[in-house]
Order: structure tokens, then C-alpha cells, then sequence
């Protein structure tokens, strides 16, 4: 699968700060987001729009990614709220894990948001059938 875009476009054009380390570690989940978004259509004519759209979605890939990260800090410290002896019970505060979870799904809905942002005039995001001509 090729990428749709390339650092240079993402640092220069679009204006992105992630550093090209991260960049590389996304790009190719981004660009195949958008690749099943659009069906696999040819991009011709709508370069720019299939670009900006992937640098938006690597932004969102690599906070889902830092989410996921920080969730798993959580679950590993063991945050225990309680904690009983006879009859042994132990309760752990999952308040943290459930609020990453809201935000990780928050920033999953972003995406469909951001591809519709530069998608949405180009036609690329049609999934109806369509058999008539041009006219």
C-alpha cells in the first residue's frame, strides 16, 4: 500500500508538528484509514484534499496511540481505592481507565469528522450506487 502523503508535505503544508519518528509510525495506518473511507478510488484531481485528510488523521492516530499508552500506565499501577481484610475484597478505581476509553472513542468519532471535513465536497466519501452518465 502506498502513503498518500509524505513528511515534507505534512511538516510544510499542512503545518503538522509531530516529529517525523512519529510520523513514520502512523502514516501507513492513516493513509489505509482513508484508503477504505474513500473505497479505494482514484484519487486523481483531489491530491491535496486526500493529503491534508491523512495528515488529520495521523494527528489523531498518534493521540489514540499516546491514549492507549497512558491506559495501560493505569491498569498497571494497580490503582487500588479499597481494600478490606476479613472476607478479603479489593476494589480498584477505575475512573481513569473509563475517562481514557471516553477519549480514545472521542478521537475515533474525530476521525470520521476530519475526513468528512476535506472529503466531503470531492466525492470520494459516496458509497450509493450511481448508474447514471455525466452530463
Amino acid at each position: 500500500m502506498t502513503n498518500y502523503t509524505d513528511y515534507d508535505f505534512y511538516k510544510n503544508t499542512y503545518k503538522g508538528d509531530m516529529p517525523e519518528t512519529d510520523f513514520n509510525k502512523v502514516i501507513v495506518r492513516a493513509s489505509y484509514e482513508v484508503q477504505k473511507n474513500i473505497f479505494n478510488r482514484d484519487i486523481k484531481g483531489y491530491e491535496d484534499e486526500v493529503q491534508m485528510a491523512t495528515c488529520s488523521v495521523a494527528d489523531i492516530l498518534l493521540k489514540v496511540e499516546q491514549l492507549e499508552n497512558k491506559k495501560d500506565t493505569i491498569l498497571s499501577n494497580n490503582n487500588l481505592k479499597s481494600e478490606s481484610v476479613g472476607d478479603y475484597s479489593r476494589t480498584f478505581d477505575t475512573l481513569g481507565i473509563d475517562n481514557v476509553n471516553v477519549e480514545i472513542s472521542n478521537q475515533k468519532e474525530k476521525i470520521k469528522e476530519e475526513l468528512r471535513r476535506y472529503l466531503l465536497h470531492t466525492g470520494l466519501l459516496y458509497r450509493g450506487a450511481w448508474y447514471g452518465r455525466y452530463v
